[in-house]
Order: C-alpha cells, then structure tokens, then sequence
C-alpha cells in the first residue's frame, strides 16, 4: 500500500510539472488592431522582439510566436481555430467580441502616454451643428467594428443612425474627401486629432460629437486569470522602467502599459446583443 501511494504522488507530481510547463509555455499572442498600416510581414519582427522579450522575462522554455492582424474577419478566425494566451486588442475588438472569446483585461496600452482615449466625430466647418442631421457616410480605422464604435460613439446601434460608418486604413487621408465633400465625417481618436489640429486641413474641419473618456486598447488574456497571467501583466507594465525596452514600445507605439481600465469589464456587447448597454 505504501509503494502504491509513492507511485500516485509520482505521478502527481509528474503530471503537475507537465501542467506547470504547458501553461508556462503557453504564452503566444495576437495583436490584432483592425484599421492600423502596415502587413503581417511588416510587422513580423515588432511581433519576434516582444516575444523575445517576453520569453526572456517570463523563463519560458518554448519558443512564444507572436501573431499580428489588421483586418478583422483572419483575426476572428484564428481566434476560433488557434487562440492564443493572451493579445493586445482594439477597443472595439474587445467590446464587440470579449464576450465570445472570453477576453480578461489584464493591462492598457499608453498611447501617446494617455490613460484613456476620446474619439471625435469631426465634419466640414459648414456643417450643421447637430451630429443627427448628418448623413451619408462616416469613415474611420476604429469603425471596422461598425456596432462597436456606434455604441461607443453614440450610444445607439448603428442602424438607428442616420449614417453609415466605413472603416479606413487611413483616417487622415479620408479628411481631404470630408473637404471635397466625398463623405460627410471622420472618426478621430485622441492622438490623429492633435496631429491633426497642427495641420492646415484642420482649420478647415470642426468638431461635431465626442465621446465620453475611453479605454485604449486593452491587454487581455483569453480565458480565467491564473498566475501566468498576473506574472505577464507584472511585465508588461514594468517595460516603461526598463532601459532595454524602449526601442520596443516605440516600435508598438504606446508609451508602455499600465493596469487594465476597470471600466472595460461594463464595455461588452456580445454577437447577440441588441442593445448597447454601455453606459
């Protein structure tokens, strides 16, 4: 009887370390940031230094890939056919679908080194002052999410809208076309409408609705928090005090990570939702 409980706790033991390193290992991410420049194969060695990174940072012994996405539908199916362990996500990615690839905020992006984010609606200087007397089209590279960003934005789903939101891979650009009078408005975040404030076309372009404060983009973990994950948070937002990190966060554009925004855990929507219930 005692041998036999030897060889159990053996086994147990055993099977324990295998687990350990599985979960450890386990840690290949997708960054998947619909409406961004850029291809897969761009953005192939940004992806191979984080991972390098976190690899050396976490001690994991399996080699971590990193995977990045600027459309939605390849996104959406390599989550379906291969989720990772964790990803850094757009905003409305997350709220659109955190709810079918039970996604835990663990961390926040710092672009520009802001804490949150303001999307503003911005149409031609003569422009009727109500947003709801515009029609037509609306473009911008946070509309890929289309009932995502109208909830967000306006707090309705988009078909009570009187217009049409259209996802763009280049949201300064589309202003020249609000100018032209092509579309009717462009959606800008935080950081493209102070670029654009410094440039001669935004004296000739006016704010028409802004949201409430946002989250940026979140850090999320798929599945149930566990050890792995508070250790891999406690990284990511170490990178800001790290010397060797900062060519990276460079080349990921934010200004390193802080704690996930709590006000994430109210943002989600759900394939099925048929209202927003976003506050």
């Amino acid at each position: 009887m005692k041998k036999n409980g030897v060889i159990i706790l053996f086994f147990t033991m055993l099977l324990w370390t295998v687990t350990g390193q599985v979960e450890a290992g386990n840690l290949d991410f997708a960054v998947i940031q619909p409406g961004q420049p850029g291809t897969e194969a761009e953005a192939r060695p940004v992806m191979a230094a984080l991972a390098h990174y976190i690899q050396q940072k976490m001690g994991s012994d399996e080699t971590i890939k990193g995977h990045y996405f600027n459309q939605l539908a390849p996104a959406l199916a390599f989550l379906k056919s291969s989720p990772p362990a964790w990803g850094i996500v757009q905003l409305g990615v997350y709220v659109q679908h955190a709810m079918d690839f039970q996604m835990t905020p663990m961390a926040a992006t710092r672009p520009g080194g802001l804490a949150k984010d303001v999307w503003q609606l911005m149409a031609r200087k003569d422009a009727d002052s109500d947003w709801k007397s515009l029609n037509g089209k609306i473009r911008g590279n946070m509309l890929f999410e289309e009932k995502a960003a109208a909830c967000l934005l306006f707090g309705l789903l988009p078909d009570r809208l009187p217009f049409t939101l259209e996802g763009t891979f280049r949201p300064v650009r589309s202003l020249r076309s609000l100018v032209k009078e092509k579309i009717t408005g462009v959606v800008l975040d935080r950081v493209q409408y102070e670029t654009v404030n410094t440039m001669p076309i935004g004296k000739k372009i006016k704010v028409m609705h802004i949201s409430r404060e946002l989250p940026t983009s979140p850090v999320v973990w798929f599945g149930t928090a566990n050890d792995s994950m508070k250790k891999l948070a406690g990284v990511l937002q170490g990178m800001k005090a790290d010397a060797n990190a900062a060519k990276l966060l460079t080349l990921l554009q934010t200004d390193g990570f802080g704690p996930a925004d709590p006000d994430l855990l109210q943002f989600r929507l759900g394939e099925k939702a048929d209202a927003c219930f976003i506050p």
